[in-house]
Parts: structure tokens; sequence; C-alpha cells
């Protein structure tokens, strides 16, 4: 029999099976630290804050078979005592659950601001900071949440939606960032922990170490947006 860890393995973890109802199964126990999708293998690590908390799910689902969206899934101690950043780098750069998220906005035809992002993002958790800047990959933010779990609720709630109708449609990844520096607080950038910073120091860009902040005025928006209280409603948020 396999040791007791804090690191569960599920198993027949099918498609259509999220991080967010993974999250539901195992959060009744015990904080989750960590949490890993092997998409390829239709499996799942899960690694619980200490031993106890992984022992006591395991003994709840050992008398009653978990499942989710129809699917009976199966639970046992992981041969892994913890999740390195060398485990879970086999499942590619972004897929590391973090509270800062790194959101790539396509399809851009309308302007997006700090404010827009707090909007969107906040319903799933107090987020600290956003910076936003222009890349090579378009219009991205980060946005750092007060804890990994609403980063993970956030991305499995609002990936591949849309911020309008039609159009502005967020791609996000877990950042490999452990902490965003913030030097203003204005359209650009925001520390809400912080609303005593300057707006912006003048010839300056917001951040230049995250990109060229300036270069997101280049998209002018081409008409009238959708009412943006919709945001975050499923009717508003739509798969492309």
């Amino acid at each position: 029999m396999t040791e007791p860890s804090k690191v569960i393995h599920v198993r027949n973890v099918g498609p259509e099976i999220s991080e967010n109802d993974l999250l539901q199964l195992f959060q009744p126990f015990g904080v989750i630290t960590k949490l890993v999708m092997l998409r390829a293998k239709n499996q799942a690590l899960i690694q619980m804050q200490d031993i106890p908390s992984a022992v006591n799910a395991l003994q709840f689902y050992a008398n009653v078979q978990p499942s989710i969206r129809g699917r009976n899934v199966y639970v046992q101690f992981s041969s892994h005592q913890e999740l390195t950043t060398m485990d879970q780098n086999t499942q590619g750069r972004g897929d590391e659950p973090n509270r800062i998220l790194l959101v790539t906005i396509h399809h851009m035809l309308y302007p997006i601001t700090v404010d827009v992002l707090h909007q969107v993002f906040s319903p799933h958790g107090f987020v600290e900071k956003i910076v936003t800047f222009q890349k090579s990959a378009g219009f991205q933010a980060l946005i750092q949440y007060q804890s990994r779990q609403s980063a993970v609720v956030a991305r499995t709630a609002l990936q591949g939606r849309n911020i309008y109708d039609g159009c502005c449609q967020l791609d996000i990844q877990y950042s490999n960032l452990d902490e965003l520096q913030v030097n203003y607080n204005n359209e650009r950038s925001r520390d809400f922990t912080n609303p005593n910073l300057p707006t912006e120091q003048k010839g300056r860009s917001s951040q230049p170490g995250y990109g060229d902040a300036g270069g997101m005025y280049a998209l002018q928006a081409t008409g009238r947006a959708v009412p943006f209280p919709q945001v975050g409603i499923d009717q508003a948020m739509k798969k492309s």
C-alpha cells in the first residue's frame, strides 16, 4: 500500500472535468495548496496543506464513490510526498497554479483598462494588484489575487470567455512571478492594497519591467460596447 502523502492522485479525470470541480471535491477536507491537471493521462494531482487532510479525504472517499459530472473518479495517495516545480513543469508553461494570472486579450475592439479588468476578475476573490502592458502577443495583463485558490477559480470560470459580446476574448495562464511590483495607480496599473501611490511620473511608462504600456492606446473603440455590468454573467461572457 502506498505510504500516506499530502499529495492525492486522481484518475479518470475526463476532459469535461475542470480544476474547479476538483477543488470542490477536496476543499471540505482542508486547504489545497497545489493542483496539477495531467490532461494527456486523464489524471490530476492534488496537494493538501498537510497529510491528515489528505488522509481524511481518502478515508471518506473509500466509503463514498467520488463522482464529478456523472463520471466516477478514483483517488489514492500519490507516490510524491510533495509536488515540486519539476513535477509541474511536465505540464508546460502556464499550468502550475499561482495567485498571479497572465491574461492575454484577443480580438480587442474596445480599450481595456484596469477598472474593466478589476470588474471582471474581482467577483472570484480579492484582487491585490493589476498591471497592463502591450507585447508582441497583444494586450496583456497580470492579475494578482490574495490567494492561489481565487486565481484557480477565476481561471476556470473565465478562460475563453469574452469581456464584451463577440470580442475581447480572455486567454488566461498562470504567471511564474511571485509578486507584482506596482509603482503607480492609474488606468494601466493599480495596487488595490496601497491607494496612496502616485498616478504617474511624467514621461515614464507605468511598468517598464513588464512591457510597453503606452502601446495600448493604438487600439481605439470602433463602436458601442455591450454595457459592462453584464460581465461575469454567463449570457454576456460567451465562449467564442
